[in-house]
C-alpha cells in the first residue's frame, strides 16, 4: 500500500478522523461553556477524565499549530472520547507512540504526530462512545501527542484551552481493542468555480471489523461517500451524505467485517467558490479528503492509509 508520509489531520474522525476534526470563525460559539481546565480530572456526574490539554493564544487573523506531549504513568483503557475545542480550534489530533521529545507544550507543524491515532476532532465533533466491549488502550510509558490546529479569523485576540477528555473502563471488560486510521486522498486539484469529486482508497492490512466513520474536509467540502469494496462481493455504502464543516461528526455504522486487502473507497466532493485553484494542504484555506475510520482488532498500523488507486 502507498502510505502517505505527509501532514495529515483525524474525525477526526475522524477522524480521524475523523478523519475529522470548536469553531474557526469569529461568529462561532464554543462547543462547551464549561470545558474542563488543564488540571481537571473527573466530575462525579459524568465520570469524564481530562487526559491532555494545551493552553494557547492567537493574534487576529492568524493560524498556527501547537503540540502537547504527555507520557502516561499508567495504562488507560478508553471507552468514550470527547473533544475540548473552544472557539479558535480548527481541529485536534491525538496520537500515541514512544516518547520522542520531553513532555510539555510548544509550537509545531501538522506533521508532528506519533504513529498511532486514537482520536481526532473538528468543528462540531460529537462525543464518541465505542460499542460494548470495545476500547482503545494506551499503555503506561507511551507518550500522548496532542496536535492542535488553531485558526483565528476574528478581529480580536483569542485564548483558549483545547484537549481531549475520556471515559474509561476496566481491561477485564474489553473484548476487542480498536485503532483509528485515515482513509482518503491527498491528490486534490479543485479548479475555481467548479464542483470536483476526488477519490482515494485504503486497503485493509489485516482482517478487521469497521464500526465508525468520520468525514473530514475543509470549508469547500460539500459531500462525502464512503464505500467498502469486499473482494468477490457487492460494494457496501457506509456513508453517503452532505458535508458541513461546522458539524464534523462521528457516525456509528453496523459492524462490518473486511478481509486483508479489501478496499475502502472515499469520494469527496468540493465546490470551489474561489477564484483560485485549491489543492491539498494543512491550512484552513486549503483542502482535505479524509474519512476517519475506527476498526478492531488493532495491530499497530500507522494511521495514514492513502492510495490513488485500488491495490
Amino acid at each position: 500500500m502507498l502510505r502517505a508520509h505527509v501532514s495529515v489531520l483525524s474525525v477526526t474522525v475522524s477522524a480521524l478522523l475523523a478523519v475529522g476534526c470548536g469553531g474557526t470563525s469569529g461568529t462561532d460559539t464554543a462547543k462547551k461553556s464549561d470545558t474542563p481546565k488543564k488540571s481537571a480530572d473527573t466530575t462525579q456526574a459524568d465520570q469524564w477524565k481530562t487526559i491532555i490539554t494545551g493552553d494557547w493564544s492567537l493574534d487576529p487573523g492568524t493560524e498556527s499549530y501547537t503540540c502537547v506531549r504527555q507520557t502516561l504513568d499508567e495504562d488507560v483503557i478508553v471507552s468514550k472520547f470527547d473533544a475540548i475545542n473552544p472557539l479558535g480550534t480548527h481541529h485536534t489530533l491525538l496520537t500515541v507512540g514512544d516518547p520522542d521529545q520531553p513532555d510539555g507544550i510548544g509550537p509545531c507543524t501538522a506533521a508532528d504526530n506519533h504513529p498511532l491515532s486514537i482520536f481526532g476532532s473538528g468543528v462540531g465533533t460529537n462525543e464518541f462512545d465505542f460499542p460494548d466491549g470495545v476500547a482503545v488502550k494506551v499503555e503506561k510509558g507511551k507518550q500522548l501527542l496532542l496536535n492542535l490546529h488553531l485558526f483565528n479569523t476574528s478581529a480580536d485576540p483569542l485564548t483558549g484551552t483545547s484537549g481531549t477528555r475520556v471515559q474509561v473502563m476496566k481491561e477485564t471488560d474489553v473484548k476487542d481493542f480498536a485503532e483509528g486510521i485515515l482513509a482518503g486522498t491527498i491528490d486534490l486539484n479543485l479548479p475555481p468555480h467548479e464542483e470536483t469529486t476526488s477519490i482515494g482508497y485504503c486497503a485493509m492490512s489485516h482482517d478487521v471489523t469497521i464500526f465508525s466513520v468520520a468525514p473530514h474536509m475543509h470549508q469547500l467540502g460539500t459531500h462525502m461517500k464512503i464505500v467498502a469494496e469486499p473482494a468477490g462481493a457487492d460494494e457496501i455504502v457506509l456513508h453517503d451524505g452532505p458535508y458541513d464543516f461546522s458539524e464534523q461528526r462521528y457516525y456509528a455504522i453496523d459492524p462490518l467485517q473486511l478481509s486483508t486487502g479489501d478496499n475502502l473507497r472515499v469520494e469527496c466532493t468540493h465546490t470551489n467558490t474561489t477564484d483560485k485553484l485549491v489543492t491539498f494542504g494543512d491550512s484552513s484555506l486549503a483542502e482535505m479528503c479524509f474519512a476517519g475510520i475506527y476498526r478492531y482488532p488493532a495491530d499497530g498500523d500507522s494511521f495514514p492509509c492513502v492510495a490513488n488507486a485500488r491495490l
